[in-house]
């Protein structure tokens, strides 16, 4: 059950997976953002654009249970942008990496038809590094904010029209999402939490990672306001011991995490008994 882009990327690298590369002390992990693609003009500012593609790239540190610390940015500039459109991609990656104490050290322009934002992003864990094959039979599944919150976003920008105040929100967090940026680093100080990933490519998708990873069988209750179909909205979804679990409500006084399911001996993915079919958004 693995998608045509995940099997080329697992021809490319022997232990393709998690969220980020571990190399020494570091957290190492690149992404990058086309236009037409990732973001489009017409829909948001060039400030939103470079921001979504800013905090998604922290998101992945923070699945680790790290922090992001510095970036390589490399741009390729569309040669019909204009001087104002340079002039606010680069004050607002400066700006966002100011505000989350990052450090930008170099990386590269160039000039094509289209915009493409590339970031190789640095990471510190000084905790437990978070990895997706670290579920047991017996966790608890959690899920911090309401993922697929974007999907509808995106959904409402094809529509066009007004509106409404509710919808408006949809939007928005799908112009610039809002990863929970430090909840990685303190789950990583939980004494018993397993495995973990940023539900980018949609709650769905991330369930099969860590099901495949894990060796698990992940069985979801009804979920409440949650969407398992439609990506970008980089929440965490984990699990965790039982005996974790007031530890983990003690974090969810503060901010969203819903305990959604369990995992048990076997494989695959179910939804109220029954298995679950992927309908996520894959890039080829």
């Amino acid at each position: 059950m693995c998608t045509n882009e995940f099997k080329f990327i697992n021809k490319l690298l022997s232990k393709a997976g998690d969220d980020a590369f571990v190399f020494g002390k570091y957290l190492i992990a690149a992404d990058m953002s086309v236009e037409g693609t990732h973001f489009r003009l017409d829909w948001s500012s060039p400030s939103q654009a470079i921001e979504k593609c800013l905090l998604s790239n922290f998101s992945d540190i923070n699945a680790m249970g790290g922090e992001p610390c510095a970036i390589l940015f490399s741009i390729c500039i569309n040669k019909k942008w204009s001087k104002k459109t340079r002039d606010e991609i680069a004050e607002t990656t400066v700006k966002i990496c100011k505000k989350h104490k990052v450090k930008i050290l170099g990386g590269d322009t160039t000039g094509g038809d289209l915009g493409v934002f590339s970031i190789a992003v640095f990471g510190k864990a000084k905790g437990k590094i978070l990895l997706r094959n670290a579920a047991k039979a017996g966790d608890d599944v959690w899920v911090s904010g309401f993922p697929g919150k974007s999907a509808m976003g995106l959904k409402l920008l094809k529509r066009g029209g007004k509106f409404s105040k509710q919808e408006q929100e949809f939007v928005n967090l799908h112009k610039v999402p809002q990863p929970p940026l430090g909840l990685g680093k303190k789950l990583a100080k939980i004494k018993g939490i397993g495995a973990c990933i940023d539900t980018s490519d949609s709650l769905a998708e991330s369930l099969l990672h860590i099901s495949q990873q894990s060796k698990v069988r992940l069985e979801i209750e009804e979920l409440k306001n949650i969407s398992l179909h439609g990506g970008e909205d980089y929440e965490l979804l984990f699990t965790a011991r039982k005996s974790a679990r007031k530890n983990i409500e003690q974090l969810a006084k503060k901010i969203t995490i819903q305990k959604i399911g369990e995992a048990k001996k076997g494989k695959g993915i179910f939804l109220n008994k029954k298995e679950l079919k992927l309908n996520a958004w894959h890039h080829f």
